[in-house]
């Protein structure tokens, strides 16, 4: 234990000066733009086929068609979402070329060994892993890869919150952990290739970029503590609830509660 008269006269040293200095230098960290260089590296080839899994307005299909003349499935279990994606896809003149379809990852509505590419961003935590990963191994055509971004807890992040995190995000427990989701992998028949364990890098390149102000945030957070009681009458604990976790979900990223990863599986045959 650092005794008091530790403390005050290691905070006087140049030293720790120093290190506060050092600590304001960029790690040049990677940001989301770096999901598509890693897709690149795999060599995917004009005209196959690519799922984007839980494509929301579509822009990682219209992304991937854009640079590699892909052809491409929208797929989002989201009404509105398909509808987004329809008017994303037509504005950017891609309708012959990526099809939006209304579906889950845990049903696909798809033929087997059918598509060449997997794209999947934010989803796994929100499924049962098992049932969404053996779906994705049955669409694949043997030799073909699936590329799946995925936020998970650490053992830093205290049960407590871990427990609100799921309750609040929509999360299923056991698809909240990298064993959970390797395991389901596994069992699905897929091969791991490559992970890419991120940690707050994304998060620190937008802070960076100006993108993201993390400060504002966890002010409002502040902010809703403050006013909880007047705020859950006027918009619902719920609500409420909701806007405090999604503050929070960045700076558990900084703090290394929640770790951004992005697993590369492939079918064999």
């Amino acid at each position: 234990m650092v005794s008091v008269q530790e403390l005050y006269e290691l905070w006087a040293t140049d030293g720790y000066e120093e290190l506060k200095e050092a600590l304001g230098e960029s790690l040049a960290p990677r940001g989301p733009g770096w999901l598509f260089e890693l897709f690149a590296e795999l060599q995917p080839q004009p005209n196959q086929l690519v799922l984007d899994i839980g494509a929301r307005d579509a822009a990682g299909a219209i992304e991937l068609v854009r640079r590699h003349g892909l052809r491409a499935i929208a797929l989002d279990p989201v009404p509105l979402h398909c509808e987004r994606a329809r008017q994303a896809v037509a504005d950017a003149g891609y309708a012959d070329s990526i099809d939006v379809v209304e579906g889950a990852i845990e049903n696909l509505p798809l033929d087997d060994a059918s598509v060449d590419w997997i794209w999947c961003r934010d989803v796994l935590v929100h499924v049962d892993a098992r049932r969404g990963l053996a779906e994705c191994a049955r669409v694949l055509r043997p030799g073909g890869a699936m590329v799946a971004y995925v936020t998970l807890a650490t053992e830093r992040l205290e049960p407590q919150e871990r427990a609100e995190i799921a309750r609040l995000a929509a999360i299923e427990p056991e698809s909240f952990t990298s064993a959970g989701i390797e395991n389901a992998a596994r069992e699905a028949g897929l091969v791991t290739l490559r992970v890419e364990r991120l940690g707050s890098e994304w998060r620190e390149r937008l802070i960076e970029d100006g993108d993201v102000d993390t400060a504002v945030g966890l002010l409002a957070v502040a902010r809703l503590d403050r006013r909880r009681s007047e705020l859950i009458e006027r918009f619902g604990a719920q609500a409420v609830d909701v806007a405090r976790n999604g503050f929070l979900w960045g700076a558990y990223q900084l703090l290394g509660k929640l770790s951004p990863t992005v697993f590369v599986w492939e079918r064999h045959a």
